[in-house]
């Protein structure tokens, strides 16, 4: 199991630890996070999904397939960010499709 960084939070209250365990207990959320908080700034989903599978292959988001990168999206919005959402890990923007960081005490310390 990855450990987490703590003190990086914004709200000063830290998520408890069986909390940040079930977040980080799903591979390609795990990478999400770690992706975000390397970017440090809102991310397009589709974009982010492609860079979690880029990171699991060892190549460059351009080269996975729309196909693959559709279905991670569709992935991450019914499974992985209601969660993050929840847990105010992370916050989407619908009007414009991005999600962004918003507390640290989750992300994993081992990268992408």
């Amino acid at each position: 199991m990855a450990t987490t960084r703590s003190g990086g939070d914004r709200t000063g209250a830290g998520l408890p630890e069986e909390v940040v365990e079930d977040l980080l207990a799903n591979d390609s959320r795990r990478r999400a996070l770690s992706i975000l908080a390397a970017r440090d700034e809102p991310m397009v989903v589709a974009d982010l999904a492609a860079a979690v599978l880029a990171a699991e292959r060892g190549t460059e988001p351009a080269a996975v397939p729309r196909s693959e990168r559709e279905s991670l999206t569709e992935e991450l919005f019914t499974e992985h960010l209601p969660k993050l959402t929840a847990t105010d890990v992370v916050a989407y923007d619908s009007m414009v499709g991005t999600v962004e960081l918003r507390r640290r005490d989750a992300v994993p310390t081992d990268r992408p």
